[in-house]
């Protein structure tokens, strides 16, 4: 494939899916009045599972007649079991339950820290030098991160629960991220779309149900729900999936800062709310670190042993 339409490909697959990324966080504060926080993440990715079957369904009776379908015994099942329980159980446990105390727009800000986590744990598990500019980079959107929460609620400890439960589904994000790109499973985009969706929802439901939590969906947030099910996530998981293939785990994570902006601008457009300055600035922060990053050039291994991994 040509560079340029290469290129502009993985634009259009990292634009849509942060897009609908950021309007999963408005969509969910408002299913969020109705449900608790671990039923909606299992029944959006339930839901959004099953609205991928009759397109998968389809696609396998063309393989079956082409001679090309993969066995159910030769799927990878560990590795989708991995990615489902960190990309959807994870994240989604994290940030649902997080969600319930701070705002959708802090809340984007926050996940959007993503690539400087998948950074540093690319340098950490995958042995890639950190470049000086990247290192500036991760610096400044650190410091982002700690203006979005409140420089002194960070000096006095005082951070709140809902922030670090946030953070810490980032951090489940950027370890998906890594293993999807480490794996390099033999399986196209929206086939791992599904299984880690039907993975990770399972395990959502059961913990929901150890927790004890009912739930109950008015029909006044039936259209929210629909939309976070299936635009927000099918299509969101899918497209991003697509541009980590194309694009690179640290320079598709890098677009993630788009996610508050458009969650600030769904919000806005919704009820009139704005971020305050110190979230203003942080993202802004995060932004320039992010865009330093993107810039530098691909990361080299370590060491010839780790060749392999840096290929892609």
């Amino acid at each position: 494939m040509d560079s340029h339409v290469a290129q502009q490909r993985f634009l259009l697959l990292i634009l849509s899916s942060t897009f609908l990324q950021g309007s999963s966080f408005v969509a969910s504060k408002i299913v969020l009045s109705e449900l608790p926080p671990l039923w909606l993440a299992a029944l959006r990715f339930f839901v959004a599972a099953l609205s991928l079957l009759p397109w998968l369904w389809l696609r396998h009776r063309a393989r079956v007649a082409a001679g090309t379908a993969v066995p159910v015994k030769a799927m990878p099942w560990l590795r989708l079991t991995i990615i489902g329980l960190l990309q959807t159980t994870g994240v989604m446990a994290f940030l649902t339950m997080g969600l319930t105390q701070t705002s959708a727009s802090k809340a984007a800000i926050l996940m959007a820290s993503n690539p400087l986590v998948v950074a540093l744990l690319a340098g950490i598990l995958l042995k890639e030098r950190v470049r000086p500019l990247a290192w500036l980079g991760l610096l400044l959107a650190f410091a982002g991160v700690v203006v979005c929460i409140g420089v002194q609620s960070v000096m006095t400890g005082a951070i709140g629960a809902a922030e670090a439960l946030v953070m810490a589904g980032s951090t489940c994000w950027a370890l998906a991220t890594l293993a999807s790109k480490r794996f390099r499973l033999a399986v196209d985009t929206w086939t791992l779309a599904f299984w880690q969706m039907l993975i990770g929802a399972v395990t959502l439901a059961l913990l929901a149900a150890w927790r004890g939590e009912s739930f109950s969906l008015p029909a006044q947030t039936m259209l929210a729900f629909l939309w976070l099910a299936i635009p927000a996530s099918t299509g969101a998981m899918g497209l991003w999936f697509a541009a980590l293939h194309t694009g690179g785990a640290v320079r598709t994570s890098g677009f993630l800062f788009l996610c508050p902006f458009f969650a600030a601008l769904i919000t806005f457009a919704i009820s009139g709310d704005m971020l305050s300055t110190h979230e203003m600035l942080g993202g802004v922060m995060i932004a320039v670190g992010i865009v330093l990053l993107s810039r530098t050039p691909a990361a080299r291994p370590a060491s010839h042993s780790s060749s392999r991994e840096t290929s892609s």
